[in-house]
């Protein structure tokens, strides 16, 4: 027995070793590393980065409701009450994977996800779990999710140095708790209902990095690298930042991916940029932005409130953009062999930032791709989805990547990744390229390609491991289709003129 306990112990000892010896290959911050980190004065949320200006305890009458807000910036609010920043706590899914989580490491993880979800809970106390029930409860305030003063009360970045992987990310944020002065990237403005400061950090990426740059406080692998895909992409070395397309309109975005410009530059009258910052403004600016935050996610406003039309405006502006952010080649060719191929290469024209991003071990983009005769007779197929909604990804090509745990078994849960093992997303101004084999057997004389490339947050078997069996569909945005007939001409194989775009004809028709 004392032999199977020294062995044991041995065992528990080389893991450690292990664990610490794969932090330090990753550049971890032993200090600011771990789930099991105890508060101090200047790491008072761990495993979050997240802190107040000069350790100044928060309390809800720090933070004034987006109502307030709402008074002298109507454009602001409306734009951000249907925003996934204004359901970032909400979100159904979040919650059920947040609990799941809470569960699987007792409770450690929690500031690490609720300092990002809700950082005035957090701040303030007034979020928190319950073990026994596995219930929240949370303040008005903290489940108003990532507020107009959440964001406005920012007044710096935590220091690199005392960061986990001396990068931004894991909520590392610097809140000013202490006065109401609201910082923003406007110089020169004024308010009668409250002070205001510029801040440079509000015209940078590094504002958004805090959130969209996730970490793993113990192994340091990536779980969310929006930031860093953008930071290594030609939208950074043409100081173009997240703002820039996420805070302004679809249109804009689209302008500054195909001209890598910053939309000051632009001189498109149809693309209003300038105006006054609030209801009391005498200054007119080059650029306001928009506070509507729309990304890919066209699914959980939606779900959360179908009948609101702010919302529903937010998941049309969310499949507008993903529509907009990539383009097809495709192309059918007869090898000698006999065979054909199917070649469809899908390039990331639009999107500062990987395809898909965030959280990838769940969202997805794929391939679908049905190739018939004259006759209408299915010749090849894939990614096509089942009865159930799902589709077998072994015999798809998928845009994602897949995460194990420390045993080595895939994993899609943030807390449990050890280590990515593939990344197949697609980098800004990137393609990827893939060919299709398949036979004519009945050596038809037209062949009918029809191309769909398709994005979801999360796949329906993921949604009802989370939400259960009354979970609702998962839909699937179609962000192109291409449909092209090939016809046998004196023994060449040439595209008819009835092939077409039906996306493009959608956005021109829309």
């Amino acid at each position: 027995m004392k032999k199977i306990i020294s062995i044991l112990f041995t065992i528990a000892i080389i893991s450690i070793a292990f664990n610490k010896l794969q932090a330090a290959s990753v550049g971890i911050n032993q200090n600011a590393a771990g789930f099991d980190i105890k508060p101090t004065p200047e790491r008072p949320f761990p495993p979050s980065m997240l802190r107040t200006k000069n350790n100044h305890k928060a309390t809800l009458d720090s933070f004034e409701n987006p109502e307030t807000c709402a008074g002298c910036h109507p454009k602001q609010y409306e734009g951000w009450r249907g925003s996934m920043h204004s359901n970032s706590w909400n979100d159904p899914i979040f919650q059920a994977e947040f609990k799941k989580g809470l569960k699987a490491t007792d409770g450690k993880i929690f500031n690490l996800c609720a300092g990002c979800h809700s950082p005035i809970g957090v701040l303030t106390g007034t979020v928190s779990w319950d073990k026994k029930t596995n219930e929240f409860s949370v303040s008005e305030k903290g489940a108003r999710g990532v507020t107009c003063d959440v964001c406005h009360s920012i007044s710096g970045a935590v220091p690199l140095e005392d960061t986990i992987t001396s990068e931004h990310g894991n909520g590392s944020h610097i809140i000013d708790t202490e006065t109401h002065i609201k910082y923003g990237p406007l110089k020169n403005s004024k308010s009668p209902y409250h002070e205001t400061q510029y801040s440079e950090l509000h015209t940078k990426a590094n504002l958004c990095a805090s959130c969209h740059n996730i970490i793993h406080p113990v192994n340091g692998t990536g779980i969310e690298r929006t930031y860093d895909e953008w930071r290594f992409s030609p939208y950074a070395q043409n100081e173009i930042v997240c703002q820039d397309c996420h805070m302004n309109s679809v249109e804009v975005a689209i302008q500054i991916a195909k001209t890598l410009k910053r939309p000051e530059t632009f001189t498109n009258k149809k693309v209003r940029l300038s105006g006054k910052a609030s209801t009391l403004g005498t200054e007119e600016h080059s650029i306001v932005h928009s506070h509507e935050f729309v990304g890919g996610n066209a699914i959980i406003s939606a779900i959360m409130s179908p009948k609101n039309l702010r919302k529903r405006q937010h998941a049309e502006i969310a499949k507008k953009r993903l529509q907009n952010a990539t383009e097809l080649s495709v192309d059918l060719s007869q090898r000698d062999d006999g065979l054909f191929e199917l070649k469809v290469d899908v390039y990331n024209v639009g999107a500062g930032h990987n395809l898909p991003t965030s959280l990838t071990q769940v969202r997805h983009i794929w391939i679908e791709a049905t190739i018939t005769d004259k006759n209408n007779n299915v010749l090849f197929e894939t990614g096509k989805l089942d009865n159930h909604h799902d589709f077998d990804e072994d015999k798809t090509v998928v845009f994602k990547t897949w995460a194990v745990d420390a045993e080595g078994n895939d994993t899609h849960d943030p807390w449990a990744i050890n280590h990515i093992v593939r990344d197949t997303t697609i980098p800004p101004k990137g393609h990827s390229k893939h060919d299709f084999i398949f036979n004519n057997k009945d050596n038809s004389a037209q062949l009918n390609v029809d191309v769909k490339l398709n994005y979801r947050s999360a796949s329906q078997h993921i949604a009802e491991d989370l939400l259960g069996h009354d979970a609702p569909t998962i839909p699937t945005i179609n962000m192109n289709h291409f449909f092209k007939s090939f016809s046998n001409i004196n023994g060449s194989w040439k595209e008819l003129e009835q092939s077409y775009n039906s996306l493009e004809a959608d956005i021109e028709n829309n």
